[in-house]
């Protein structure tokens, strides 16, 4: 009765407008729902739309070959996102594997390490001397470096040959710490069978395909080097890293638009990454 008396107060033009209105709002929200549903698609977040990408990279399509099993590492200011596609278990019989295994496109995030606004994460795993060792520079003035740069975060090297050698160390340290806590280890154990290994997480060791993306990667002319600390090292040889790859680089941060461009073109999308991800090397 309320709504019938409010109605009723309303004249018949007005309550032909209301009508009209509601039909006009009916209409539109419609049409935003079928927006919704064409945008559901194509709004993809940037770092599934990069593991799509690198799944299609590997593994290909139908009319197009991939590269084969690979590992992409994206160095940010924040964050440093690593990429698997690869089946990761283990290679020998004499090697058991431990809990689940791990998907065959694996990403891992670590928040702690980024080029400016975790850039102190990056010194806290590495370890001050290692930085002013790789950076030539000494610790005090790598503290005070560090500070800056995380006071200052649009802060880039523009030729300051200090900032250039103290963000090769970082970026350095960035990517091994990445992609070391990414793969997995293995340890010797002795059983009644004699000597055995038990592996934890996934084998990347014949991995021969590694992609970076960044600005410490991109405008630099270190990428090779930089890159090469994503692989094995004989100082922590329990990480199943990569023994050697080749190294190409996302210079022109295409890896997300082709994650997009994969759900509609597969080929297309293959085909430009191919095209566009610049060969920088074999790092062993």
């Amino acid at each position: 009765m309320k709504n019938n008396h409010r109605y009723s107060m309303l004249t018949t033009k007005e309550i032909e407008a209301k009508g009209w209105l509601l039909d006009q709002l009916k209409i539109q929200a419609k049409g935003l729902s079928a927006a919704s549903e064409l945008l559901s698609d194509i709004m993809m977040p940037t770092p599934s739309a990069v593991l799509q990408a690198m799944n299609l990279l590997a593994q290909g399509c139908e009319g197009e070959s991939g590269i084969g099993d690979l590992v992409a590492v994206d160095v940010g200011g924040a964050t440093t996102d690593v990429y698997s596609i690869a089946d990761g278990m283990p290679e020998h019989m004499n090697t058991v594997y431990k809990g689940l295994p791990e998907p065959f496109a694996k990403r891992t995030v670590e928040g702690d390490i980024g080029m400016r606004y975790s850039i102190h994460g990056i010194v806290d795993a590495a370890g001050l001397s290692k930085i002013s060792q790789l950076s030539g520079l000494s610790e005090d003035r790598v503290t005070q470096l560090v500070d800056d740069l995380r006071s200052h975060t649009d802060k880039v090297p523009n030729g300051d040959p200090e900032l250039e050698a103290l963000d090769f160390a970082l970026a350095s340290m960035a990517i091994e710490e990445a992609v070391r806590r990414h793969a997995g280890t293995i340890e010797e154990t002795y059983t009644m069978m004699g000597l055995t290994y038990v592996q934890s997480g996934k084998n990347l060791t014949n991995v021969k395909q590694i992609i970076v993306t960044g600005g410490s990667l991109i405008h630099t002319r270190k990428t090779e080097q930089i890159a090469a600390y994503a692989l094995y090292s004989p100082a922590n040889p329990t990480s199943l890293r990569p023994k050697n790859a080749d190294v190409w680089v996302d210079r022109t941060y295409i890896l997300a638009a082709m994650g997009l461009l994969s759900g509609y073109y597969p080929q297309t999308a293959l085909r430009i990454m191919k095209k566009e991800l610049e060969y920088h090397g074999h790092s062993e």
